[in-house]
């Protein structure tokens, strides 16, 4: 077989990949939906299995065409043509994603050799963790500076590299969960999968099904070893807490691809399932005769949709007497409330009328009393030492003498909780802080707040306090305010500080999260208020209020977040 009837033979076989890579795409979407409740291995196994078919079915039909020779070419003279030209193109991108993933193998290199053994006791700890896991090749651990958290590398000499910071900015137990999920990536020999998957990424490069595909695998991946990890801590909680202290470490996760790290995939969803696991008593059964199905034939796809609807569970069946039920769900925040915004109608509360600190729920009131005034959005304003918390000693990203429009000031404030612009936002208020104050004062009344107290326009102050049924009449009253909306509604923005832009994240890491609808949002904390939560979120199309008071650790507060969503969702308004 000569050269130019090869290439014209995949070129052709690449041509068709185009719309066969959307068929295999379709049907391995249909497989996923019909496995939301199985575990996250069936799942990990048919993205997988869909990938493998995505390189199958060019190889195959390039073997095949490539006898046909001169017939195949006599059918399509013009597009012939077009072959050596069109499979040039395709050699030139693969070429450079094989040189991308070269580097990130280079860089796995360099990272062993730069790194140094960990302590004799944390190797101890991590042999422990090996053989409770059955393996029996030896793992060293490593540390390294400049790592953004735990990685395993290597496939016949497996390592596990620990950022050398990381031993004094964690307690040992999350740790310990840490180094557990990266030897469940080592005992599945997963190193060597995310290489294969890298390779079939460079030769399909062009194709969005396979990054999709890709992208699904490995967050399954990290769920298959979230599970598996779980199972030997013998506590999901605590892997929970780890991954949540990991995501909030200070750093930016650049780890390269062919490495295998515990911030992989999407953080948020991996805690949401760990800290409230799905149930998945049918997931097993649902795997066997779903692959079955997309084996055969399309057709049947209404039949296999079948066996997916789960039982009843209790929350279910409550909802289907009244319209609307009470809630009654093990949240960890000592003071609940969660109102049906459109009725007015109480879905949920606890505790909800004893007055605590508020913290940095604070600035809604703030952002309020500002933009009642009509100020100008565009004035400077200057931070000055006036505006340094001086009872907390917060940090801050924002230095003394930095310059900000009242519009930027007001941003950070309420998706930074930036202490320093709140500050100044009411040192610059007409009349001063004084005036700040009496204009707090009749927003309180305004409100009719009978049990609202407010000294200080961050939240600082543990006089700041509140109910959270009040609370919820200031979430709802600030969701009336259009911009107050729109900033606090976004994950991220950026915003001109000092005559530059500055990337500005949302401290509610629900904003943006899939599955949530976030219309006003705002979170606080001090040690005297715990970890606090008010938002208005959309159910359905019904907006609801929720506020979490006093949570312990922003761990229980996501949970208890979703906790509430998952029940909404399920209840008939």
């Amino acid at each position: 077989m000569s050269l130019d009837i090869a290439m014209i033979a995949w070129g052709w076989a690449l041509v068709n990949f185009v719309w066969q890579g959307v068929v295999v795409g379709a049907a391995v979407a249909l497989l996923l939906a019909l496995m939301r409740g199985a575990s996250a291995r069936w799942r990990y196994a048919v993205c997988a299995a869909g990938l493998a078919l995505c390189l199958g079915l060019p190889l195959a039909q390039c073997l095949d065409l490539a006898p046909a020779e001169t017939e195949f070419i006599g059918e399509l003279p013009p597009l012939a043509e077009q072959m050596p030209a069109l499979v040039s193109a395709w050699a030139l991108g693969t070429a450079l994603m094989l040189a991308r993933l070269a580097l990130g193998l280079a860089w796995v290199g360099r990272a062993r050799r730069r790194s140094t053994p960990a302590p004799a006791e944390w190797q101890a700890r991590l042999d422990g963790l090996a053989r409770r896991l059955g393996l029996k090749r030896p793992v060293p651990l490593r540390l390294l500076p400049d790592l953004a958290g735990p990685i395993a590398l290597g496939m016949f000499r497996p390592c596990v590299l620990l950022p050398a910071a990381l031993l004094t900015r964690l307690p040992v137990d999350l740790i310990e969960a840490l180094l557990a999920h990266e030897l469940a990536h080592v005992r599945r020999w997963d190193y060597a999968a995310n290489l294969l998957q890298s390779a079939v990424e460079a030769l399909l490069f062009f194709h969005p099904v396979v990054w999709w595909l890709s992208a699904r695998m490995r967050h399954e991946r990290e769920l298959v070893a979230d599970e598996i990890s779980a199972e030997l801590l013998g506590d999901s909680r605590r892997l929970a807490l780890a991954l949540h202290a990991l995501s909030e470490m200070d750093c930016s996760d650049m780890t390269p691809s062919p490495a295998l790290a515990a911030r992989g995939g999407d953080l948020l969803a991996r805690i949401e399932r760990l800290l409230a696991p799905r149930p998945q008593a049918t997931g097993w059964k649902l795997a066997l005769p779903a692959l079955l199905i997309a084996a055969t034939s399309f057709v049947v796809q209404a039949k296999g949709r079948e066996p997916v609807e789960p039982p009843p569970s209790p929350v279910a069946i409550e909802a289907e007497a009244p319209p609307v039920q009470q809630l009654r769900l093990p949240v960890n925040a000592k003071h609940v409330i969660v109102i049906d915004d459109t009725t007015g109608k109480v879905l949920m509360a606890r505790d909800a009328d004893t007055a605590v600190p508020i913290a940095s729920l604070t600035k809604l009131l703030t952002a309020m009393v500002v933009l009642d005034a009509k100020l100008d959005p565009n004035e400077k304003l200057r931070i000055t030492s006036d505006d340094v918390d001086t009872l907390k000693h917060s940090r801050s990203r924002v230095r003394v003498g930095t310059q900000m429009s009242r519009q930027a000031a007001l941003e950070l404030a309420l998706m930074e909780s930036e202490n320093r612009a709140a500050a100044a936002l009411a040192r610059t208020f007409p009349g001063g802080e004084a005036g700040f104050e009496k204009a707090m004062q009749a927003k309180i009344r305004a409100l009719g707040l009978k049990r609202t107290a407010i000294t200080d326009p961050t939240g600082l102050s543990p006089a700041n306090t509140s109910t959270a049924t009040e609370m919820a009449a200031i979430t709802a009253a600030a969701a009336r305010y259009g911009e107050i909306e729109r900033i606090t509604s976004v994950k991220k923005t950026k915003v001109p500080v000092d005559g530059r832009q500055r990337e500005v994240r949302n401290t509610n890491r629900l904003v943006g999260a899939k599955g949530w609808n976030i219309r006003v949002s705002k979170t606080g904390y001090t040690e005297e208020a715990g970890r606090c939560l008010a938002m208005r979120i959309l159910s359905g199309k019904r907006p609801v209020t929720v506020v979490l008071l006093d949570a312990d650790g922003s761990a229980n507060r996501l949970r208890d977040a979703a906790l509430i969503r998952k029940s909404l969702a399920r209840q008939a308004f």
